[in-house]
């Protein structure tokens, strides 16, 4: 972890990386493989030779607590402003069980980048929300994404181990 006790103040960054192997736009369309990436950073950046697309306020992260020992903790990535023309898109993929990466950066008032980027969160996607928020008066609607991703640890401990006799 980036030293910060030199700094009188810093802003960070999320980069999330989602690995979608069941991505369709269409409900008739085939399958292919997509990485969705995008941040909370206000600029591009480029994460292990990955570029990350900014969405700035548009995103949000549930906090987590920085432990020694793995425990079962969730996350939740919300995603709002998303165009009502994008919803089919996560309607008719498989995103339950694709497996999530966020990384964090740390950054100066002027940009410059404080020690390299670290992995937050790593698990998959355990379930999703959709929520439509819609205005009567302007007839227009607000949608928004909960992705509900459970870590590793989790995951393995749900895992069954064993043989199975009759």
């Amino acid at each position: 972890m980036a030293n910060l006790d030199a700094f009188a103040s810093i802003k960070t960054g999320l980069f999330i990386n989602i690995l979608v192997s069941e991505y369709r736009h269409t409900s008739t369309g085939a399958f292919s493989s997509q990485t969705l990436t995008f941040s909370d950073y206000d600029r591009a950046k480029t994460v292990n030779s990955v570029v990350y697309t900014p969405l700035g306020k548009l995103l949000a992260v549930t906090t987590s607590n920085s432990e020694l020992r793995p425990t079962a903790d969730s996350v939740k990535v919300t995603l709002s402003g998303i165009p009502t023309l994008s919803i089919p898109e996560i309607v008719h993929s498989k995103i339950k069980g694709s497996p999530i990466t966020i990384y964090r950066g740390y950054f100066e008032q002027d940009e410059t980048q404080i020690g390299g980027y670290e992995k937050r969160f790593i698990g998959s996607i355990n379930n999703y929300d959709l929520i439509e928020d819609f205005d009567v008066t302007t007839r227009s609607a607000s949608n928004t994404i909960v992705l509900e991703c459970s870590n590793t640890a989790t995951i393995l401990t749900t895992k069954f181990a064993g043989v199975q006799t009759n």
